[in-house]
C-alpha cells in the first residue's frame, strides 16, 4: 500500500477501556516514533480481539479525529490522507502483495472496513509490514513498555552485518543499511523481489537446493556464498539463514544475517595460488605435479594408456648459482623453464619441484621410444648456450624416467623411481637419460633393512631426542622447543629422520614410538622449566596417532606423570594429515584442545586446509614452511607468500613461526614482515638437553 499514508496496530489490550482514553495518546506518540512516516490512527483491540477505540494519531485535525472515532465497535477502521489513492479491493486476503491501489481525485478521507482485523497494513512500502508488525506488537501494556521493542528495531538498523527478511515464500521484506552497502542496492530496489537477484552463478543447483532443503526443515543454514553487487562486482559473504515460526509453529520468514569477507576470501585464494606455483618460473609446483599426476593416473587405468614421468635435474647448477648469485641462477631457472615448455604437448605439464629439479609429465604415450624421443629432444634443447647479464652459459641435464603402470601404481612410486633413474643418469656421465629399471632399486631393499631393524629398536634404546629452540626474535630468548626424533643404529649409524619416519608411519611402529618420546620429551622439559618456567614444548603428531584409540589419554596419562602443565604443549601437525580424516580429526584435536593443550599447523602453505576447518579445529599458530624461508634470500615473490601468510594470520588471531631460518638477511626480513617468533640453525642446530646451555639464545636458562 504504497500510497497510503496509514498505519495502525494490532495490538490487543485487556484493561479497562478508562485506561487507554488515558495512555492512548502515549501509545500513539510511541508508535509514531518508530518511522518517519506521520502514521494516521490507532485501533485498540480488547484481549478477545474486539475493537474498544479508535483514535487518530496527533497532529491529524480534529476533524478527521472526530470521523475515526465514529467507526462503531467491532470492526477494523482505517484512514488516509494519501495522495489520492485508497485500498479498493481484496482487503481480507491473507497475503498482502496482492493489494491494489485504486486512483481517487480530490484530497478527502477515505475511511475502509472489514469485518476481518489484522487487514489493514502500515503506510509503507507494503513489502515491510512484518518489520513493522515485529516493531508495533510489543508495545502493549502486557510486554512491559516501549524500551525492548525499541532497542530491537534499533539493534536490527544499525548492526553491522547485513540483515535481510524474507517471507516464507522467499520475497524481500526487510533489509537494513549494512545490507545496503555491502550489495550496492537501496532498500526500495530490493523490497518485494528475490534474493536471487544477487545470485552470481558461481554456485550450482544443487547448492540451492540443499539451502531450501535445509531450512524448509526449520533448520539453519549456514555457508559462504559468492554473490554480486549492484555495480557487477562479486563478493563474498559469510551468510546464516534462519526459520523465524508464527504461534502455530509454522514457517512464516526466514531471516539472513550476514559478513563480507571478500577480502579474507581472496587472501586465502592468492595464498593457494601461490602455493600451487612456482612464482620464479611460472610452473605447478610440487603439489600442483601431483595433483595432476594422480588425475592422470586415473585417466590412464581408465583408457589403458601408459603415461611417463620424467624427473631432471640441471647438471653442475649449484656450481653456478654459488658463484655468480642466486639472480644469474634464477635468470638461467626461467630460461630453462621455458624451453622445457616447448618441449612438450600443451596438454602435457612441465613442473619445477625446487631447487634445479624439474618434471615432466607426458600423458598417453605410445611407446618408450616416443618417451626416449622426448627425453633427447629436451637435452639437446638444454644444451644450446644461454646468455645471462651478458655472459653465455651451456647447461646439460640428467634425466630420469618412470612408466605408469609398469614402474608404479602410485605417484610416490613413480616419483621415487623416477628419482633413482635420473641418479643413475647422473652416474653414467650426465647430460642423458636412463628408464627405471628394478636392479636400481638398492635403495628401496636398504629401507627394507631399515624397517627390519626398526622393529626392535624402541627396546634396544637405539631412540634418542633433541630439541631445537624457538626464539621470541624481540627479545633473543627461547620461548619453547621443538622436540625431534633421532635413530642410532648399530649396524647402520645414524639414519636422517626421512628415512625411518616414513617407515615408523607404514608400519605403524610410530604409535609406541611416539608415545616414549612425548613421555621423555615431557620429562625432559619439565626439567628445562626448573630454570625456565614458561618455556614450552612442541611435539608434532602424525596422522597414524590421529587415528590411535588411545592417544588423548596416553597423553593425559603422560602429563599427569610428569607434572607438566598441559597449556606448555602444543601438538604440531601437518595440513595433509589435518584434512586425512576430518570427523577423526575433529574429534579429536576438541579433546585435546579442551584439555588446554594448544595446535600448530607445520608446514603450512603446503597442503590444502582452508579457513574453514582451521576455525573449525582451533588452531592457534600457523608454521611457515621452511621452503618459503629459504627463498627469502632470493625471490621477491617468497616476500609476497610470506606476508599473504601473516595477513591471514593476524585476520584470524593466530600466532605465527618461521621456520629454517639460517641466514641474518631472513631474520631481518621476517621481522620486518612482523613475524617474531623464529626457529632455524641461526639460533641452534637440534641438540640434546645437556647441549642446550651451549647455544647463545640458551645462555639464559641456566
Amino acid at each position: 500500500m504504497s500510497d497510503v499514508s496509514a498505519l495502525f496496530s494490532c495490538s490487543a489490550f485487556d484493561a479497562p477501556c478508562s485506561r487507554h482514553d488515558l495512555q492512548a495518546d502515549g501509545y500513539a506518540r510511541a508508535v509514531q516514533s518508530l518511522s518517519s512516516i506521520p502514521p494516521a490512527g490507532l485501533l485498540q483491540l480488547d484481549g478477545d480481539g474486539v475493537v474498544v477505540r479508535q483514535s487518530a494519531l496527533p497532529g491529524l485535525p480534529d476533524l478527521r479525529t472526530r470521523h475515526v472515532s465514529e467507526v462503531f465497535h467491532g470492526l477494523a477502521g482505517i484512514t488516509g490522507t494519501g495522495w489520492g489513492r485508497v485500498v479498493a479491493d481484496c482487503v481480507s486476503t491473507p497475503h498482502h502483495y496482492v493489494w491494489r491501489t485504486a486512483p481517487e481525485s480530490g484530497d478527502r478521507l477515505f475511511a475502509v472496513e472489514c469485518t476481518c482485523l489484522g487487514t489493514g497494513a502500515p503506510g509503507t512500502t507494503h513489502e515491510q509490514w512484518p518489520h513493522w508488525l515485529l516493531r508495533l506488537s510489543p508495545l502493549s501494556p502486557r510486554d512491559g513498555g516501549l524500551r525492548a521493542p525499541h532497542l530491537l528495531a534499533q539493534a536490527a538498523h544499525q548492526a553491522g552485518d547485513a540483515v535481510m527478511i524474507t517471507c516464507a515464500g522467499g520475497l524481500i521484506e526487510y533489509v537494513n543499511p549494512a545490507f545496503e552497502r555491502n550489495t550496492g542496492y537501496r532498500a526500495n530496489e530490493v523490497l518485494g523481489r528475490s534474493p536471487g537477484m544477487l545470485k552470481s552463478g558461481q554456485h550450482g543447483p544443487e547448492f540451492y537446493a540443499a539451502l531450501w532443503r535445509t531450512i524448509s526443515k526449520g533448520e539453519v543454514f549456514r555457508a559462504v556464498f559468492t554473490n554480486r553487487r549492484k555495480d557487477g562486482e562479486l563478493y563474498f559473504e559469510e551468510k546464516t539463514i534462519s526459520p523465524i515460526r508464527d504461534v502455530q509453529q509454522k514457517i512464516s520468514h526466514f531471516v539472513a544475517t550476514s559478513r563480507d569477507v571478500s577480502e579474507r576470501i581472496r587472501a586465502q585464494e592468492q595464498l593457494e595460488y601461490l602455493a600451487s606455483m612456482d612464482m620464479l618460473t611460472d610452473l605447478p609446483n610440487r603439489r600442483l605435479f601431483s595433483d595432476r599426476l594422480r588425475q592422470a593416473m586415473r585417466r590412464s587405468a581408465r583408457l589403458e594408456r601408459p603415461l611417463a614421468v620424467l624427473f631432471i635435474d640441471l647438471d653442475r647448477f649449484k656450481v653456478i648459482n654459488d658463484t655468480l648469485g642466486h639472480s644469474v641462477g634464477d635468470a638461467l631457472l626461467t630460461e630453462v623453464a621455458s624451453r622445457l615448455r616447448g618441449c612438450v604437448r600443451a596438454a602435457d605439464t612441465v613442473a619445477r619441484l625446487g631447487g634445479d629439479e624439474f618434471t615432466v609429465l607426458l600423458e598417453e604415450v605410445g611407446s618408450r621410444d616416443a618417451v626416449a624421443q622426448v627425453a633427447g629432444k629436451i637435452l639437446k634443447v638444454l644444451a644450446r648456450g644461454v646468455r645471462v647479464a651478458e655472459r653465455e652459459f651451456f647447461v646439460s641435464a640428467s634425466v630420469g624416467i618412470a612408466m605408469h603402470p609398469d614402474d608404479g601404481s602410485s605417484i610416490d612410486e613413480l616419483l621415487s623411481r623416477a628419482d633413482i633413474s635420473m641418479y643413475c643418469a647422473k652416474a653414467a656421465g650426465r647430460n642423458t637419460f636412463r628408464f627405471y629399471e628394478p636392479g636400481m632399486d638398492e635403495h628401496a631393499r636398504s629401507d627394507l633393512s631399515a624397517e627390519i631393524a626398526l622393529h626392535g629398536a624402541l627396546e634396544r634404546q637405539e631412540f634418542y631426542l633433541v630439541y631445537q629452540p624457538i626464539v621470541d626474535a624481540r627479545t633473543g630468548h627461547v620461548v619453547a622447543v621443538e622436540a625431534l626424533m633421532r635413530w642410532h643404529s648399530p649396524g647402520h649409524g645414524l639414519i636422517p629422520p626421512s628415512r625411518f619416519i616414513p617407515i615408523l608411519e607404514d608400519t605403524g611402529l610410530i604409535v609406541p614410538v611416539s608415545r616414549w618420546s612425548l613421555r621423555v620429551a615431557l620429562s625432559e622439559v619439565r626439567r628445562m622449566q626448573h630454570a625456565r618456567p614458561d618455556i614450552r614444548l612442541s611435539f608434532n603428531l602424525s596422522g597414524r596417532q590421529l587415528h590411535d584409540d588411545d592417544l588423548v589419554d596416553d597423553i593425559a596419562a603422560a602429563l599427569a606423570e610428569t607434572g607438566v602443565d598441559p597449556h606448555t604443549l602444543e601438538l604440531e601437525i601437518t595440513e595433509s594429515t589435518l584434512m586425512e580424516d576430518i570427523p577423526r580429526t575433529s574429534e579429536v584435536l576438541s579433546r585435546l584442545d579442551a584439555m588446554g593443550i594448544s595446535l600448530a599447523i607445520d608446514d603450512f602453505g603446503t597442503g590444502y586446509s582452508s579457513l574453514a576447518y582451521l576455525m573449525r579445529f582451533s588452531v592457534r599458530t600457523l608454521k611457515i614452511d621452511r621452503s618459503f624461508v629459504a627463498e627469502l634470500d632470493s625471490s621477491g615473490d617468497a616476500i609476497t607468500i610470506v606476508r599473504a601468510i601473516m595477513s591471514l594470520a593476524q585476520s584470524m588471531g593466530l600466532d605465527i613461526v618461521a621456520e629454517g631460518v639460517e641466514t641474518e638477511h631472513q631474520f631481518a626480513l621476517l621481522g620486518d614482515l612482523g613475524c617474531h617468533r623464529l626457529q632455524g640453525y641461526l639460533f641452534g642446530a637440534p641438540a640434546r638437553p645437556e647441549d642446550l646451555s651451549q647455544l647463545r639464545c640458551f645462555a639464559c636458562v641456566e
